[in-house]
């Protein structure tokens, strides 16, 4: 896959719900006007993108009726979506954050272009400040609020031993691990 092709993707298959106008794209890619004209026609050709012209402006969108429509999709947030994206944009945290995961909508892959995302947080001595600092740009390019829920480890393990507790409600249902895994700071913090 070429530059410009990783860059749109990530884009029109890491939020296919969403149609995107040229200038749009341009922006949120960097990438020249003939590139991105030149690759969204490429792809519309093959049918990996539906165009639909409103007014005086075109716009792109992924195209859910294509055979490969969800492997494309699935792909693309694997490698180039939200979730690499907040790893990366985490990652100065650690070793202090030793677990990270999305939950809601975006682990359960219902989410859209305008939810939230909701990520779920454990570390110690690590503030909220920090939290939201490296996650600034993320909200920025994408537009999208993220809702960090902090837990220091203690308070985690107090949260799993209460049944009904919002913490047990958000790991029974789809994660998508960031950072460590959630479900063995258990036995780590149990033993250590």
């Amino acid at each position: 896959m070429t530059d410009r092709q990783t860059r749109l993707f990530a884009w029109l298959f890491g939020q296919p719900a969403r149609s995107f106008h040229l200038s749009e794209l341009r922006r949120l890619t960097g990438l020249g006007s003939a590139s991105v004209q030149s690759e969204l026609n490429r792809l519309t050709d093959a049918g990996l993108l539906v165009s639909e012209r409103v007014g005086n402006l075109r716009s792109f969108k992924a195209n859910a009726d294509s055979p490969i429509f969800d492997e494309l999709v699935s792909l693309t947030r694997k490698t180039l979506g939200l979730v690499p994206a907040l790893g990366d944009a985490l990652a100065p945290l650690s070793p202090r954050l030793q677990a990270a995961c999305v939950f809601g909508s975006v682990a359960s892959h219902t989410d859209t272009a305008q939810s939230d995302v909701d990520v779920m947080l454990v570390g110690k001595d690590i503030t909220l400040g920090e939290v939201l600092e490296q996650l600034a740009p993320l909200e920025q390019q994408w537009g999208r609020k993220i809702n960090p829920s902090m837990y220091s480890p203690q308070e985690f393990l107090k949260r799993r031993a209460e049944p009904d507790s919002f913490v047990n409600r958000v790991l029974s249902r789809p994660t998508l691990a960031l950072i460590g895994d959630m479900n063995g700071l258990d036995d780590r913090h149990r033993a250590g």
